[in-house]
């Protein structure tokens, strides 16, 4: 007979030893064969019966070896539910590549069901969050299950609301963003806090406002932060109620690098470069500072590389226009290659014309050239009856007056257009006299500066035209040269001689001051005739 089935021969029942009687008849039968088969050794049933009689004297507990259907029914297996790999997987649904994150810190997985439940479902009742949000969170930060619920997530979560005044759905963005922040020490956290307190000089509503526009801060550490707050704030001579604005629009200032991207962007390019000085750092970054946001070397470098290059321009120039749209930085080098193309080669432009319209109006590079720019420049040309073979009026007036081409077509110029158009009765060829002799003037306010103005050239009689020499002027300016206007236009536009009274010559005067005070005006005789002769338009 087997061995294995010689094991097994004995069970338990009623705590009990049997004996299963088949096996031993069996052994019976085998025995007996094996003694007339051959003749049985001495030595071989001597050692035989001390065997039995070992066997015979071993306690019964010794004997009983229960067998393997009755091992396995008696285990008892958990259900997956209660398991935690299963519950992390089936029931908050944790994808494959987190699941083997877990694996790997296996620590998680002797946690009981019941001790994930109850830090789930803290998180939950704290944040209002479901199901989606908590399988974020884990995702990001799988180490978050290691934390203690009574003794690390409450506690944190508590300081955070207290010491920042923060609503369940704040503390939800920043947390669902950087769920780090809940493996911080209250201490830790303190410390970052107190930084933007003391040093950064925000109260605790600019911190909170601050820290839920960008919650990575609370994973900086204050080693990191310091520094690049007092480079801004001394070396770049920014002042604090500025920096506080400029981190307040842009708060990952002080989570870059401050060698490779702060210094290199402000000191290397801007200073050395484009030549600028604090005073202009502070108005870029004023302006606009998410243009930190863009990469030097992939990104800016080309951009002033293709500008000073190929277009020609110095890198004052350069530095003028990106102080007056700090936005070209936003725009790809494709983009703008694109719509200097259009000018250059659909339009005719030549390159002093092009440099032109990017120096005074460099944001004309954000519009479309399939449909804004386009579209603009449709209506100049049909408006003003720009139809020259060659374009070269068209030219003229979008090169006069680059800013044009920024101008809405329905709020800005086509009432502009109207009005000039009713005021010159009806008359095109006028109205398109007007443009191309001072290009400028659709460049101003219609209501605060050409119809007033307008108005009081019409007022004294003058021609419309007249709004071309007009519009330019200043106000003082222009009070004295209408005057001048309705007076020539009061005496059949003739200039009436003032008599000026002679003083007597000293001796010794040489002719040239005697000159010069022979052309000089009487004020009373001015006075009286109400006229002004002494200014004359170039």
């Amino acid at each position: 007979m087997d061995i294995m089935q010689e094991e097994y021969d004995y069970v338990i029942l009623d705590g009990k030893r049997n004996v299963d009687t088949t096996s031993m008849n069996m052994n019976t039968s085998q025995s007996n064969s094996q003694s007339n088969s051959q003749k049985e050794d001495p030595v071989q049933h001597t050692m035989d019966t001390e065997i039995r009689d070992s066997t015979t004297t071993t306690t019964i507990d010794n004997l009983i070896i229960p067998d393997l259907h009755t091992m396995l029914s008696n285990i008892q297996l958990a259900p997956a539910s209660e398991i935690a790999y299963f519950y992390l997987q089936n029931t908050i649904g944790l994808e494959p590549q987190t699941m083997w994150k877990i694996t790997e810190a296996g620590s998680i997985l002797g946690f009981t069901v019941q001790n994930l439940e109850r830090k789930i479902n803290l998180l939950k009742r704290v944040m209002n969050l479901n199901n989606n949000d908590i399988k974020e969170i884990v995702s990001k930060q799988p180490s978050i299950l290691h934390m203690s619920a009574n003794r690390n997530i409450s506690p944190t979560v508590l300081f955070l609301v207290r010491k920042l005044d923060l609503s369940k759905m704040e503390l939800r963005s920043m947390v669902l963003a950087f769920p780090c922040i809940l493996c911080y020490s209250m201490q830790n956290l303190g410390r970052k806090l107190q930084f933007f307190e003391m040093d950064l000089g925000l109260d605790m509503d600019g911190v909170r406002e601050l820290l839920v526009e960008e919650p990575k801060l609370l994973c900086a550490a204050v080693d990191s932060l310091l520094p690049r707050f007092k480079f801004l704030h001394k070396e770049m001579g920014i002042p604090l109620h500025d920096l506080q604005k400029i981190i307040k629009a842009n708060p990952r200032l002080l989570l870059y690098s401050l060698k490779n991207n702060l210094q290199a962007k402000l000191i290397s390019f801007f200073i050395m470069r484009l030549h600028m000085q604090p005073e202009h750092i502070l108005r870029l970054l004023s302006s606009y500072p998410l243009i930190m946001d863009y990469s030097l070397e992939h990104h800016m470098l080309p951009i002033a590389r293709y500008f000073v290059l190929e277009l020609e321009f110095s890198p004052m120039e350069m530095r003028r226009i990106l102080l007056k749209f700090p936005r070209l930085m936003t725009h790809s080098l494709f983009k703008i290659k694109h719509v200097v193309g259009y000018l250059r080669y659909q339009l005719g432009m030549d390159a002093t014309e092009v440099k032109r319209v990017l120096f005074q109006a460099p944001q004309v590079v954000s519009l479309s050239t399939d449909d804004t720019l386009v579209s603009k420049v449709s209506f100049l040309r049909d408006a003003f009856g720009l139809k020259d073979e060659d374009g070269q009026d068209l030219r003229k007036v979008i090169a006069g007056m680059p800013t044009l081409l920024l101008c809405s077509v329905e709020k800005n110029l086509e009432p502009k257009v109207e009005y000039l158009l009713e005021q010159f009765g009806g008359d095109e060829m006028k109205m398109r006299q007007a443009i191309l002799t001072q290009p400028t003037l659709l460049g101003y306010s219609l209501v605060k500066r050409i119809r007033p103005r307008m108005d009081r050239i019409l007022d004294i009689g003058a021609d419309p035209i007249k709004i071309t020499v007009g519009i330019t002027m200043t106000n003082d300016n222009f009070e004295k040269w209408l005057a001048n206007k309705s007076s020539r236009i009061q005496n059949g536009g003739q200039l009436i001689k003032i008599k000026k009274k002679k003083k007597k010559k000293k001796v010794g005067q040489d002719a040239e001051t005697a000159a010069g005070t022979s052309n000089s005006i009487d004020l009373d005789a001015q006075q009286r005739s109400g006229r002004i002769v002494h200014w004359k338009r170039l």
